[in-house]
């Protein structure tokens, strides 16, 4: 009976230390500490997925079992929570304090942290996206749900449903692009306004030009070879007309779906090579603004007729071929 006694005791004592050496190293043990039961505790050091609130949680060190115990990070853990977490050198301690009901307390301040991420993965959830709730929410969850992966906290507080708002040019009215609608929010977000406006100048340039669709999923919900189409302008509107007449296919078939599904995997990817190339240093603007809107701005900008402003090509709505005015 003694030497039962002292086995428990051993083991108890040989957990606790566990526990601590743990939480030292900015892990939590998830069995141990937070009492989850029903976990299948298989061979040491197997994966294993923890989600918060419905999200997996991310971060540098991922979640995994370990000699029979589910062990995560702290630091991602809590922040999912809404909790600030501190390491106090001098006592060795990892300081969790919760955020006591203030929903800013857990934000950190703007930019938010970016780490460069895979276009080809960002290309494929995009798509998905589209199909899960269209254009504008499909680049912006795609960005950030990878970012939830690699990152985890803060991306882990964003409600990205927030953004099926976007859909068709916003709610159907054929504006600004959708997929650059989420693409912007996305690069705003992890970019400081220097930076943002160069990127997104170069994003918002690049699609005026790009033939879309460019990339195709290996299983495409529509298995068909698409037609490709050069907008001249970042407006839905004149993004699906100009595909339309080239395609021959309506604005509301199968097919036409499936080349904006395309897009926004296509706008997605290309917002995060930008990302990608400026924080590698690398990153060039490339777009080069068509004659047609310096004609034009020439009268119509502050200079002359001080009427208009705007950086999108004039003729793509306006058709200087039956000329009014001082244009005869």
């Amino acid at each position: 009976m003694t030497e039962a006694r002292e086995e428990m005791e051993r083991k108890e004592l040989t957990r606790r230390k566990f526990i601590a050496g743990a939480a030292a190293a900015g892990i939590a043990t998830v069995g141990g500490i937070l009492g989850v039961g029903g976990i299948n505790l298989a061979a040491a050091e197997e994966p294993v997925t923890v989600t918060v609130n419905g999200v997996p949680l991310g971060g540098p060190v991922p979640p995994r079992i370990e000699k029979n115990v589910a062990i995560a990070p702290v630091r991602p853990l809590a922040e999912s929570l809404g909790a600030e977490v501190a390491w106090d050198n001098v006592s060795q301690t990892v300081k969790i304090t919760s955020g006591k009901g203030d929903v800013n307390a857990a934000a950190p301040a703007w930019p938010w942290k970016y780490q460069k991420l895979d276009p080809q993965a960002v290309w494929q959830a995009g798509y998905d996206g589209y199909y899960a709730g269209a254009c504008c929410y499909g680049v912006f969850s795609a960005i950030i749900g990878e970012l939830r992966k690699k990152v985890g906290y803060p991306y882990t507080l964003i409600p990205v449903e927030m953004f099926k708002y976007g859909e068709g040019g916003v709610v159907g009215w054929s504006t600004l692009c959708g997929a650059l609608n989420g693409a912007c929010a996305a690069i705003n977000l992890v970019s400081s306004e220097e930076v943002y406006n160069k990127i997104i100048n170069e994003l918002m340039g690049w699609y005026t030009q790009a033939p879309f669709p460019i990339g195709k999923p290996a299983k495409p919900k529509v298995d068909k070879e698409l037609a490709t189409s050069a907008s001249g302008s970042p407006l839905c509107h004149v993004s699906v007309t100009n595909w339309c007449k080239v395609s021959g296919y309506g604005a509301k078939s199968p097919e036409r779906s499936e080349r904006c599904g395309r897009l926004t995997g296509d706008v997605a990817a290309k917002a995060v090579e930008l990302l990608n190339q400026y924080v590698d240093g690398k990153f060039v603007a490339a777009y080069k603004a068509p004659n047609s809107i310096s004609d034009c701005m020439s009268c119509h900008g502050d200079k002359a007729m001080n009427n208009t402003r705007g950086k999108m090509d004039c003729v793509q709505c306006h058709d200087l071929s039956n000329p009014v005015g001082p244009h005869k």
